[in-house]
């Protein structure tokens, strides 16, 4: 008996272990469910499982195994095997015999249970649609085929059923399920599968060209010809045709049978040339119509057939006597008034069937939000969209071949395989289906491409909905993921190129790696060939089990550094989810919602202190809250870019988890309202990110007189639209601030806490004026990063950033910006982007006040940020391998972006004197070769460097600048 679902939804029998298999292996089976070689399910075995008894309380993780990672494949398996129990019970025929009591009873459970199949169905088909997904997932749920038992080469799949009427109603007339089948009906498969190359991209080009559609009109015409054909030998037969035979008359009736079939949706039609969802359902009403009004005739077509025929035999001697003037017997009388008769009811019934069923006639009145398939009433939609997918599967199956081409198929396929099977060869069987793909891809496309490429050019303009190319899409500025202060303006992102050219190098190791790093990553390297040797995966299973928790997540961290489309959902639940850290994100294609809730029901949850769960933009709000109410002892939580977390997880989170000191909602749905109650349970909470939450009126969030957050040390609220009447209350009971985030938000005059304790604060793109930004920094001693990018531009307004008068950052300012941060020692970052207005007053040298805090400040740094200066020039820079004391040593820098402004190589030089640099960015400058030659001299430990769009440096070479210099520069200078 099937365990009932708990409150994840997941059941004990379907949970991962430690002998999950990674990757389906060939030749092997899990339980007995998985088809031989393929890794798939058998759905007849899943089938026998089901009792009707437990049917309303049947877990849906029973229906397939877990080694079915995907949603999609997962979805597919389960209604294949609900789909398949339901039409094994709807075509099964009660006990016979005199037993009428068990047959009533049977003939009752069995109708019961079809409806709890199709309420169960419409509940996994639900849940697939309730995370975000693409047109291939739902392809692959429709067209996904699985064995339906072992040692069997029958399969199964859902767009079958839907296609035989085995499928619930709703699910035939759900939206999505006709969209994807018209979809696969214009255009084909949009699945991407094979190897790479220009070679197989042609073939699977090819594959594509006979899209279900295209096959449908080769076929008809086809039997156009054929009509056509048997036409032309009808009217002009050959001289040894006779007129009357029995052969004639049998072609005159093909030919009259054919033309009536072209009106009605029977394969290949006419009726499919247009709209689907427009013509059949017409044709269906009119040929049930027909059929309604000639039932009724049919019933006494037998009785009039046998009168004809008695009179028949009855009046050819009549006439003989009648001539010769004898009078008609009583028996002639008798027959032709039973002829009569049967004639009279004939009519009667016809003009009966057509007063009851009036061949338009609609029982529904036409809704404007009706579907149309539905105009002609529910049945009648339901048969004709019936119509609809049987013509998708027949010509939607690969390498089908139309008419008259499958002749060829059966001479060199059908017939050498039934050969074949006969003498048992079955690896020459398997060999020879290859057969198919290779005819397919032969004659067959010289009639097929021309008409796909209209169709292709027409799906490629529809999809890209008037976007440009991909290749000419804006970037950010940096381009190996910045930090957050970092990221470019609207000014700066307007201007960067189109394609990012990022030339990049690995250093040898200045020291020897411990063993345990150098065999994880022989681990992580090796894995996949591991895990297709059943016996090695085994023992594999057991080390990585016995592993410490703290080893653990270090090989966890390797392998998904190096190979995370082989980290499926079952795989990280038996292996990785223990210890007192959890870190997955939407960099993992295994997890799910599974998985998460997976980490609620761990046996350390009450050791796990951080959980990091980011960009998991799919998973719902109560699933989150429901693994959250889980963790007591929990520390950290990081959830951003889980677009979907709101109310109820962070009230679980205020509920559970009040020992909580990390917080991170940045770019969640997070309601202000809830957070209060978090700020009022967590009292040891020490950081708070909520930034890039849309829609946030933070005068909804009630502060209490008197209320303060004292351990609060961090606050993030980057993007939220806060104007100083909000964010200075919320400063004020936040007294020992050290990180603030107030960038792009609304804050003009923003009242610090008097502490004086920040070490970082970033206010890039606000309105806050100089004056008042000078007296704000004075007393910041102990400030480490400073990011006061584009001030002036107000949220990032493309239009306030355009305008370079809208900036409020002047050379004036930045003198008196930098004579404070020479007061301050730890300084380390600070960022400068887009500020334009710098460098306007034309005045260089030393002296400017670029320069001057190049000299004073930013040498002193270990990252500096000045891209977007347009007026930055070479000469700036000179305080790098000038300092104004003989003791200041070398530059600190260790990042240096010079994007989008004025330098070239004259600076090359005072760049080189950062022998520290690691990273340097100096996109859309007049940098040329010769110049960035002598700077990888110097900078030893320089391992990536961006060339987009420096048009000193050939295309050619950007991207593998580093080559280029030992190939040109290094070697002529041995």
């Amino acid at each position: 008996m099937p365990s009932s679902p708990d409150l994840t939804g997941v059941s004990d029998a379907s949970r991962p272990t430690e002998r999950t298999p990674l990757l389906p292996s060939h030749g092997s089976s899990q339980n007995g469910n998985r088809a031989e070689g393929s890794g798939l399910p058998h759905i007849g075995v899943f089938a026998a499982n089901i009792t009707l008894e437990d049917l309303p309380t049947y877990s849906i993780e029973n229906l397939y195994p877990q080694t079915l990672s995907s949603r999609p494949a997962q979805t597919a398996s389960a209604l294949c095997v609900l789909l398949f129990y339901r039409k094994s019970i709807a075509g099964d025929k009660s006990t016979r015999g005199r037993d009428v009591w068990t047959q009533w009873r049977e003939k009752s459970q069995h109708l019961v249970g079809i409806r709890d199949l199709d309420n169960l169905a419409l509940r996994v088909w639900t849940e697939f649609l309730e995370d975000d997904g693409s047109a291939e997932d739902v392809e692959e749920v429709l067209w996904s085929a699985y064995p339906v038992e072992p040692f069997s080469t029958a399969t199964v799949r859902v767009v079958d059923f839907l296609a035989d009427g085995d499928a619930p109603q709703d699910l035939s007339r759900h939206g999505l399920v006709y969209l994807s089948l018209l979809d696969t009906w214009k255009y084909g498969s949009c699945r991407a599968n094979g190897s790479t190359g220009a070679t197989a991209t042609l073939l699977r080009f090819l594959d594509r060209c006979g899209t279900p559609r295209v096959l449908h009109i080769v076929d008809f015409l086809m039997h156009i010809t054929y009509l056509c054909v048997l036409y032309h030998y009808i009217n002009w037969p050959p001289s040894y045709v006779t007129f009357g035979s029995f052969t004639f008359t049998l072609l005159l009736l093909a030919l009259y049978w054919e033309v009536i079939l072209l009106h009605f949706p029977v394969l290949p039609s006419p009726l499919l040339l247009a709209p689907p969802d427009l013509v059949l359902p017409l044709s269906t009403l009119a040929r049930r119509s027909l059929s309604r009004l000639s039932i009724p005739a049919i019933f006494f077509v037998p009785g009039l057939f046998i009168s004809f025929l008695m009179l028949q035999l009855e009046m050819t001697p009549f006439f003989s006597r009648f001539a010769r003037g004898l009078i008609p017997t009583d028996r002639s009388t008798t027959y032709l008034l039973l002829f009569l008769t049967f004639l009279f009811f004939l009519y009667c019934a016809t003009i009966y069937s057509v007063l009851v069923h009036p061949f338009l006639a609609v029982s529904q009145g036409y809704k404007p939000d009706m579907d149309p398939w539905d105009r002609y009433t529910d049945s009648v939609g339901l048969e004709a969209r019936k119509g609809f997918f049987q013509a998708v599967r027949r010509y939607g199956t690969a390498y089908y071949f139309p008419t008259p081409f499958n002749l060829v198929q059966v001479l060199a396929v059908q017939i050498p395989r039934l050969v074949l099977v006969a003498l048992r060869r079955n690896v020459t069987v398997e060999s020879i289906t290859s057969i198919d793909k290779a005819l397919w891809r032969g004659p067959c496309h010289v009639s097929l491409y021309h008409v796909r490429t209209n169709s292709l050019t027409r799906r490629k303009a529809g999809r890209q909905g008037g976007q440009p190319p991909a290749k000419r899409r804006r970037t950010d500025i940096g381009h190996w993921q910045p930090q957050d202060d970092d990221i470019a303006t609207a000014q700066a992102q307007a201007n960067v190129p189109s394609a990012a050219a990022l030339s990049e190098r690995t250093l040898p190791l200045d020291h020897v790696p411990t063993l345990s790093t150098i065999c994880t990553r022989v681990f992580a390297e090796n894995l996949q060939a591991l895990s297709t040797n059943e016996a090695v995966w085994e023992n594999v299973r057991l080390w990585l089990k016995g592993l410490p928790d703290a080893l653990s997540q270090k090989v966890f961290t390797a392998l998904r550094h190096s190979c995370p489309t082989l980290l499926q959902h079952g795989f990280i639940v038996a292996n990785f989810l223990r210890g007192n850290t959890v870190a997955l994100g939407d960099d993992l294609p295994g997890v799910n919602r599974l998985t998460i809730f997976a980490i609620g029901d761990m046996s350390t949850k009450d050791q796990l202190q951080a959980l990091e769960l980011t960009g998991l933009a799919k998973i719902p709000d109560a699933t989150f809250a429901t693994v959250v109410s889980k963790l007591p002892n929990l520390r950290k939580l990081n959830l951003r870019g889980c677009t979907k977390v709101s109310q109820e997880t962070v009230k679980a989170a205020a509920e559970h988890c009040q020992h909580l000191e990390i917080v991170n909602l940045n770019y969640t749905a997070v309601p202000p309202l809830s957070l209060a109650t978090l700020l009022l349970n967590c009292k040891q909470l020490s950081t708070l990110k909520v930034a890039g939450i849309p829609n946030w009126l933070w005068n909804a969030l009630p502060i209490a007189d008197g209320f303060q957050l004292p351990s609060l040390r961090s606050l993030k609220l980057r993007q939220a639209a806060l104007g100083d009447a909000v964010l200075n209350p919320i400063l004020a009971i936040c007294p020992n601030l050290e990180r603030l985030d107030l960038s792009f938000t609304l804050v003009k005059r923003p009242v610090l806490p008097t502490g004086h304790l920040l070490e970082k604060i970033v206010l890039t793109s606000t309105k806050i004026p100089s004056s008042d930004l000078i007296a704000m920094m004075s007393p910041l001693t102990r400030l480490k990063v400073l990011a006061v990018g584009a001030m002036g531009g107000g949220q990032g307004s493309s239009a306030a950033i355009s305008n370079t008068s809208a900036m409020t950052l002047t050379d004036e300012t930045l003198r008196s910006l930098t004579d404070i941060l020479v007061g301050c020692p730890d300084i380390e970052r600070v960022n400068l982007v887009g500020n334009t207005k710098l460098g306007f007053t034309g005045r260089r040298g030393p002296d400017a006040a670029l320069a001057y805090f190049v000299r004073k400040v930013g040498r002193r740094c270990r990252h500096l940020n000045l891209a977007g200066i347009t007026s930055l020039r070479s000469s700036d820079l000179e305080g790098l391998a000038h300092p104004d004391g003989l003791d200041d040593g070398p530059p600190q820098l260790l990042h240096l972006n010079l994007n989008n402004t004025s330098v070239d190589d004259t600076s090359a030089p005072y760049i080189s004197a950062c022998v520290h640099l690691q990273a340097l960015e100096l996109a859309s400058t007049k940098f040329s070769s010769a110049g960035l030659f002598p700077i990888i001299d110097a900078c030893e430990r320089l391992v990536k460097l961006d060339l987009t769009s420096c048009r000193g440096v050939r295309v050619g070479d950007r991207r593998r600048f580093f080559e280029v210099w030992e190939e040109e520069w290094r070697h002529a200078r041995v």
